[in-house]
């Protein structure tokens, strides 16, 4: 695991198309990713950084965890002790799945809201974005259109925790933020309204 001031490496790309990628990890809880958080991820040799959402974090197993899972005790001291060194020390292999929702060609260029030319490269590094980088892939409501359009995975979920993450990092403008995000999911959803009432019901709880 790396770190910096502002981003952490969150482990490698195990699969990946265009639409998403599966990252494969063995960074200890609580530095796992949470649903929503955004990351990214360089394709075309680093000329390329694609963006996207983590959707789903699983937890693999192994023989060994097998075979320990069915042999623990709740309340025994010896089980608690061995379940801590498992948790802390040799640290249980996760899957993170991230969905695609933009892109841009290099550093200076603006954000492209859509599905990147090519997908990230098996073993490539995958970083979460550090806060200017969600605040300027979320200045436009338009990040949210491959969201919409994607159903194969938990976006009526994925879309409110994503606005209310980008909403944190504009404490002034949080209101004015997602008030826009609003107007735009209305506009895109008019003839669906059961699922418009159940995302901004979402947001709104929050």
């Amino acid at each position: 695991m790396t770190t910096t001031a502002q981003t952490i490496t969150i482990g490698n790309v195990l699969r990946a198309d265009i639409r998403g990628f599966v990252v494969a990890s063995r960074i200890p809880e609580p530095e796992v990713p949470t649903f929503g958080t955004f990351v990214s991820a360089p394709v075309q040799q680093g000329r390329t950084e694609v963006i996207g959402l983590v959707y789903n974090i699983s937890l693999q197993d192994d023989p060994f965890l097998r075979n320990l899972a069915v042999t623990v005790t709740p309340g025994d001291p010896r089980s608690e002790e061995i379940i801590k060194d498992q948790r802390e020390n040799r640290v249980i292999p996760v899957e993170i799945a991230v969905v695609s929702v933009g892109y841009r060609l290099n550093e200076t260029s603006a954000y492209v809201y859509g599905f990147p030319p090519q997908p990230p490269m098996v073993l490539n590094s995958i970083t979460v974005c550090d806060e200017d980088a969600i605040r300027s892939i979320t200045a436009s409501p338009d990040f949210l259109r491959t969201l919409l359009d994607n159903r194969d995975v938990p976006t009526d979920e994925l879309i409110p925790a994503a606005l209310l993450r980008a909403a944190q990092l504009r404490p002034e403008a949080r209101r004015d933020f997602l008030l826009s995000a609003g107007r735009y999911l209305a506009r895109y959803l008019g003839r669906d309204p059961i699922r418009l009432e159940r995302i901004l019901t979402r947001i709104d709880q929050e």
